[in-house]
């Protein structure tokens, strides 16, 4: 039986303290946006819903976030189907540069995000492109990919690759084998890159702040922006609706996969 370990009143008392550091501007924020002031005041004079009604709707922020919600329905798909065949030749072949090349598909989670943007925006200006759409889904795509390599090579590393060997050994073949046999017991894997890919796609500033245009804003870049010439709850009712779209992800998770096994994935 594992014995339980017991921590000192001046850990626990640490811990709490940190915690409270770290929760402390969500709570502020969180009374920021039902404030019914257009200004931050403790106690709250009243609270209302009007910058959330302002927030759905002021047309930038709609546009931008139809905008954000197409590069997520784009990026995350197109990640996790390059992520699956990558993360099986990362664990299941042995190749000469294997290593090689691993560092260079985790490479974006070490390199700055504006460098990348800045890449990607010379890159554009060079082949003619122009910014926009089409650059920030590229940009984005690259540098979310590596997340949903690094759950899917947590999960394949804990599956036995006999399961599949002996489907092919009853006559499936390989296709079939690894559709019916593999790829059910990636849903791990692939839950936890797509969410991860997701939500970068999603929240991501300091890439797309490079490629956006008049035309084409994404959420973050229009909240940066939005701050710049007004002063209301606007952007703080936009970072509540956020926090809680996470916490409902965080649920989904904890229902569809189990959050313990999920959380074994990083």
């Amino acid at each position: 039986m594992n014995a339980l370990r017991s921590y000192s009143p001046q850990v626990a008392l640490l811990a709490a303290a940190v915690m409270a550091f770290v929760l402390l501007p969500v709570a502020f924020i969180t009374l920021y946006a039902f404030n019914d002031a257009g200004y931050l005041s403790l106690p709250p004079k009243g609270l209302t819903l009007r910058w959330f009604v302002n927030f759905f709707e002021s047309a930038r922020f709609r546009a931008a976030l139809e905008a954000s919600l197409i590069v997520a329905a784009v990026v995350t798909p197109a990640s996790l189907l390059i992520a699956v065949p990558a993360a099986l030749a990362l664990v299941r072949c042995r190749f000469v540069g294997r290593d090689l090349v691993n560092s260079a598909i985790m490479s974006p989670l070490v390199v700055p995000g504006a460098v990348i943007g800045i890449s990607f925006l010379s890159l554009s200006t060079r082949i003619g492109t122009g910014i926009g759409l089409g650059p920030i889904i590229a940009a984005l795509a690259c540098f979310a990919f590596p997340f949903a390599v690094r759950a899917l090579v947590a999960n394949l590393h804990g599956l036995d690759p006999r399961l599949e060997e002996a489907a092919r050994n009853l006559g499936a073949p390989r296709w079939k084998a690894f559709a019916f046999v593999t790829l059910p017991q990636l849903r791990p894997g692939l839950l936890a890159g797509g969410i991860f890919v997701f939500v970068e796609a999603i929240d991501n500033f300091s890439i797309a702040v490079f490629l956006t245009n008049s035309r084409t804003t994404t959420l973050p870049v229009e909240a940066f922006s939005y701050i710049r010439d007004y002063d209301d709850p606007t952007v703080a009712a936009m970072a509540v609706l956020l926090m809680s779209f996470s916490i409902v992800l965080v649920f989904l998770i904890d229902r569809l996969v189990g959050l313990d096994r999920f959380l074994e994935l990083k």
